[in-house]
């Protein structure tokens, strides 16, 4: 089979990923026979000439099948068909199976944890509050995760083990808050998580049942009411607009339903980008205390903030315990590492702590460990400066490059701090055909939809800047104008 063309089909105006389209044909011919245990495929070069695709997207489908068990490859004799086919689960009578590679593709936007899809390695993934995982510490991590399992496997196997997390961390992570977001906190008023699904799965645990009424941001984290809407709760939208959270809109709601928890992301609001304002601030922390209900305020952008009169969460103005702050370490390392935290009143922790015992035993020893190591030799910090001078540059020039290659068609403001940006549409812009041009050009972002609590269209796109560099963010923006003449034909 070697000496001849592979006959493939592509659909290159499919929103699916080339890559992938390449895996499914691949592996359909194995299950009907047209390609035979043993076969000989061409090699990556070759195929990728032949199909007019970028090599990556010929790597990217062979990775995918190899590791699936569909073929084999040797750096000596070339890539074949593997002679063990993997095994394979018939489907039921009345019951439906994808295979592996589903879990790659796109789901629609009225369906619980959207995902736009995988597109190939050449692709470019505007995905908001992205760090670009070239500028991760990863030789630093690597050393003290070194060091961790070496030198001091004691405290990966402590007795009693603390399920507010590792004491050390929550030392260090304590200074870390207060001087970089000026949270007054001790090690007692930190739990350590696995991240934002762990985070929300405690706070569903013990700040609300079932039933109850939980208020969140309109437009908002669809995320987080993804979240709270699988565990029960009834949730209530408050709009959010130019001055950040709408406490006018939330007074009304407060007469008509008894509510237990509000979810908000005030410096700045994700993902408008807008900063709630002093006197909504001061008026929202009576509220809460008058109506008692709780505050979980997510800090999705921590360390990218302006070094110079940063907008600091609400959680530092509170002094009687009614915000539970909440954020990770993803964005300023990477997104594998996934250690979050929550700070808060100490009984409130406790009452957090004591579910984590349920749900996450015995904790995430390992990472939390080498993120505590990297704190304390001060790397971390090291990290973010230099990352924070990258990003604040790619900020501007991402903000550039839209304007030159897409203006009038959207309309941007600089907002100076976080790693989204929050983009007006013109109303003439065929937005839903526009962003299913940009996927299948390899680029992506979350349209503004994602974030109405309704999934009605809203006139944004939310797009994140960080994970990429001016000649790729040029690129990036290249393909959108080129999608965007493609949507108005298509719209004729």
């Amino acid at each position: 089979m070697g000496s001849w063309d592979l006959a493939i089909a592509l659909d290159r105006a499919a929103p699916e990923p080339l890559y992938l389209q390449l895996v499914k044909a691949i592996e359909e011919g194995i299950r009907h026979g047209r390609f035979k245990p043993g076969d000989a495929l061409p090699g990556t070069r070759a195929l990728a000439g032949h199909l007019g695709v970028n090599r990556n997207t010929a790597l990217a489908a062979y990775k995918e099948l190899e590791a699936e068990g569909w073929i084999e490859a040797t750096a000596d004799r070339g890539t074949f068909i593997a002679r063990k086919q993997p095994f394979v689960l018939e489907t039921p009578t009345g019951m439906s199976a994808q295979d592996s590679a589903s879990w790659k593709r796109a789901t629609p936007r009225s369906e619980p944890f959207y995902q736009p899809g995988a597109p190939a390695l050449e692709s470019f993934q505007l995905i908001p509050d992205t760090p670009d995982l070239r500028l991760a510490p990863t030789d630093a991590i690597h050393r003290a995760y070194g060091r961790v399992l070496k030198l001091h496997p004691e405290r990966l196997l402590q007795p009693g083990w603390d399920p507010r997390g590792m004491l050390d961390l929550r030392n260090s992570l304590g200074k870390m808050l207060r001087d970089m977001r000026g949270l007054s906190v001790e090690a007692g008023n930190l739990l350590l998580t696995r991240g934002l699904m762990s985070t929300l799965n405690l706070v569903s645990r013990v700040l609300f049942a079932p039933g109850d009424a939980v208020a969140v941001e309109d437009p908002g984290w669809f995320r987080v009411a993804e979240a709270f809407r699988a565990s029960g709760a009834r949730l209530f939208p408050v709009p959010v607009d130019a001055h950040g959270l709408n406490v006018e809109a939330l007074e009304s709601l407060l007469i008509q339903e008894p509510i237990r928890l509000l979810y908000l992301t005030a410096s700045p609001q994700h993902p408008t980008q807008v900063t709630l304002v002093p006197a909504r601030r001061r008026r929202l922390l009576e509220l809460s205390k008058v109506h008692g209900f709780r505050i979980l305020e997510g800090d999705s952008g921590l360390g990218f903030h302006r070094e110079k009169n940063p907008s600091l969460p609400l959680a530092a103005e509170d002094s009687e315990g009614r915000v539970l702050y909440f954020s990770s370490f993803e964005q300023i390392l990477a997104p594998g590492l996934q250690v979050g935290f929550l700070a808060g009143e100490a009984g409130l922790i406790k009452a957090l702590a004591q579910q984590r015992q349920l749900v996450d035993w015995p904790g995430n020893l390992v990472q939390e460990a080498t993120i505590e190591e990297t704190l304390r030799d001060g790397e971390i910090i090291r990290h973010l400066r230099r990352i924070r001078i990258v990003t604040e540059a790619r900020r501007e020039t991402m903000v550039d490059r839209l304007l030159l290659h897409l203006h009038p068609a959207i309309a941007v403001k600089n907002p100076r701090e976080g790693l989204s940006l929050w983009i007006r549409v013109a109303e003439d812009v065929p937005l839903e055909a526009w962003t299913e041009r940009c996927l299948a050009h390899g680029v992506v972002f979350y349209p503004g939809a994602l974030y109405d609590f309704h999934r009605q269209n809203l006139p944004f796109i939310c797009l994140g800047f960080a994970a990429h560099d001016l000649d790729e963010q040029n690129e990036a923006c290249t393909r959108m104008a080129i999608a965007l003449k493609e949507a108005r034909a298509q719209r004729g």
